[in-house]
């Protein structure tokens, strides 16, 4: 995360941030939400993690490698606490910095928070997705002089979160707002963690996205990005009068969003092929504003795959919905992709390597499949070997940059 107000003198206040995230765009759009909760408390962000009063890992479960890199980090955190003066004296005593806070946050922490808490005394705070809104106060109470032991505290518990965690209006781009429509997701892929670390499906309100929206706009930022974890899944219901019942979809809210004056870019990330609709391709053309992309990941060309991945299209199906938006549009596409899940034989794998070379993607993030506990795949036999997975990866991922450098460059 870029620095706000960065400076490099200790200077007792307890006040400086040090963000570091793991993951995917929801990620790094949380983390600069938390960011702006601090700042508006006084906070200054520092790049200097040795400088750091508060320590924040914002963490991702979706891939094992992402697990790693933060338990890793985490770990080395221990030095840090040990080699500052752990003395528990308030602010104005303060003459040395003391232990610095360390807060395991996000995915990790829902997952897998009880473990590392148990097994890294160092840490001082675990804080699951839903409850982000409410770090400052924990940092706060663990801060608190009164207590003669430092306090510790958990907090994974699942549950809707807080309009408070999007108030604030501190941008790490100046300039681009990151907007968040839905939390969670219900699709139940078989591969994914995602429902068990950051819960169902729960949409945003259209009135609370779309004054967040003009928050920003007021604020002089012309380009928005509106985040889902399937962004094609919204679809809000509210009761005006009696039994009547009104419904808005995504689709409907980007129509909103776009007449809104002051929006100059609008973009969105992602899309399941599964609900994806032709009417909203008809939208991406007649509108200037948005940005002529689609990020629609496949994950496998295989039908076979994609129905032990509970995907719920077919590769055909995919196919369509590409040649439709190419149409429409004229745009490019993005998408993702996984080798090696459990039972990809070789005529699967090669069935998505001909879909990547019909569809001929602006970018393609390719993926080694790894299992996540608690998954339905995680139950399957692995067994498609490391060295197989590398060998597809490397195939498919040069693959794309050929069609990448004949296509997109120049």
């Amino acid at each position: 995360m870029g620095s706000a107000g960065k400076s490099d003198t200790y200077d007792g206040k307890g006040k400086r941030l040090y963000i570091v995230t793991y993951g995917c765009q929801m990620n790094d759009r949380d983390s600069e939400a938390l960011a702006g909760l601090f700042l508006d408390r006084g906070y200054e962000m520092t790049e200097i993690v040795e400088s750091a009063d508060v320590i924040l890992i914002n963490t991702c479960s979706v891939r094992d490698h992402a697990e790693n890199r933060a338990i890793s980090f985490a770990g080395s955190l221990k030095e840090i606490a040990r080699h500052k003066d752990t003395r528990h004296t308030s602010h104005e005593e303060r003459t040395t910095p003391i232990k610095p806070i360390i807060g395991l946050i996000g995915c990790m922490a829902r997952n897998r928070g009880e473990d590392i808490f148990q097994k890294m005394p160092h840490i001082d705070l675990i804080v699951g997705p839903a409850h982000l809104d409410k770090i400052p106060d924990f940092v706060d109470e663990i801060r608190n002089p009164k207590h003669e032991i430092r306090k510790r505290i958990i907090q994974i518990e699942d549950e809707e979160r807080s309009e408070a965690l999007y108030h604030p209006l501190f941008r790490v781009e100046p300039g681009h707002a990151q907007i968040v429509i839905s939390t969670g997701c219900s699709n139940w892929c078989s591969y994914c963690v995602v429902p068990h670390v950051r819960g169902p499906l729960r949409l945003r309100t259209p009135q609370d996205i779309i004054e967040e929206v003009k928050r920003n706009v007021d604020a002089g930022i012309k380009k928005v990005t509106l985040l889902g974890q399937n962004v094609n899944d919204y679809e809000y219901t509210s009761h005006v009068t009696g039994h009547t019942t009104h419904v808005v979809n995504f689709v409907d809210l980007l129509k909103e969003i776009d007449k809104i004056d002051g929006v100059e870019e609008l973009s969105f990330i992602t899309n399941n092929p599964k609900n994806t609709s032709k009417e909203l391709f008809e939208v991406m053309a007649h509108s200037p504003k948005i940005v002529k992309h689609l990020h629609m990941p496949f994950q496998s060309g295989s039908n076979r795959i994609l129905e032990l991945m509970n995907r719920g299209y077919t590769r055909e199906k995919y196919l369509q919905l590409a040649e439709e938006y190419k149409k429409i549009t004229g745009g490019t596409l993005g998408t993702d992709v996984i080798v090696g899940f459990p039972n990809e034989a070789e005529k699967d794998f090669l069935q998505t390597e001909d879909l990547m070379r019909r569809v001929r993607f602006k970018c393609a993030f390719i993926f080694k499949y790894s299992p996540r506990p608690g998954t339905k795949a995680a139950g399957m036999p692995d067994d498609v070997t490391e060295v197989e997975k590398k060998r597809r990866h490397a195939v498919l991922l040069e693959m794309q940059k050929k069609i990448s450098k004949e296509n997109y460059t120049g």
